[in-house]
């Protein structure tokens, strides 16, 4: 990674070049009524989107016995994922294996690819956290309703003892309502925007031998963002876990 770093159009926030700063087009165009820096999230999200369904065809495609090359990458990453949902939702894990497992890789690959010169993390967009947010917040109070019915629903609600509930309702009602989505968006959004930022600081403090060959001091934050990408897939799709888990009122926590 040896791209100068620049101030984006979006207020002077630090970022390293994308592949859109590349492309012979007005940087002023905008499509949609967006600009190109605020399609770049949707853009790079749709590619992601698109190489894990490419992954997940060719994974399964040939499924063998004794399992070898992708199909046997992809059995690690589902066995693990199955025993980390298992240890949240218990017995109701099965239901919820693929929308947590989906959500943790999506989330994953999206934090690691701005490693990857001239791509973007579209994380460290807050509309990108915020709309996962909202996918968990509808998953959570549905599946809620479903599972215990509108009458068990708002008494779970109400909380315990009933005698507190003129006071627990409007407290549980703001946790889930605005605490818990904004927590959620912003926790993602602000730790993946923060290291980037730093790399991207760093980056271009990078002196230069002979006017072109770099000095890797960013490299210590190269790694902690790697543990920060991984660590904040794994808080997000832990909390969701959690957060359904509450609104189902399985007690395998």
């Amino acid at each position: 990674m040896t791209e100068e770093a620049h101030g984006s159009s979006s207020g002077g926030v630090t970022e390293l070049p994308t592949f859109f700063d590349l492309l012979p087009i007005d940087k002023h165009l905008e499509i949609f009524g967006l600009t190109l820096h605020q399609l770049l999230p949707i853009v790079m999200s749709l590619l992601i989107i698109g190489f894990l369904g490419l992954f997940s065809m060719m994974a399964t495609r040939n499924l063998k016995k004794v399992p070898g090359g992708l199909q046997a990458i992809l059995e690690i990453v589902v066995e693990a994922l199955d025993n980390f949902v298992k240890s949240i939702l218990g017995k109701m894990s099965d239901k919820f294996l693929p929308f947590i497992g989906t959500l943790f890789l999506y989330i994953l690959i999206m934090n690691l690819i701005g490693q990857v010169p001239l791509l973007h993390s579209p994380t460290t967009n807050y509309n990108t956290t915020l709309a996962l947010t909202l996918v968990v917040f509808f998953a959570t109070h549905y599946y809620g309703l479903k599972h215990n019915g509108p009458v068990k629903y708002v008494k779970h609600m109400l909380g315990e003892p009933r005698w507190m509930s003129p006071m627990l309702f409007p407290l549980h009602l703001v946790s889930e309502i605005i605490t818990r989505p904004l927590s959620l968006s912003m926790r993602l959004y602000g730790n993946l925007m923060g290291g980037h930022t730093v790399l991207s600081i760093f980056i271009g403090l990078s002196p230069l031998l002979l006017g072109f060959i770099p000095i890797p001091i960013h490299f210590p934050f190269v790694l902690f963002d790697l543990l920060l990408a991984a660590l904040q897939a794994f808080i997000f799709a832990f909390l969701a876990s959690f957060y359904i888990a509450g609104s189902i009122g399985e007690k395998h926590l």
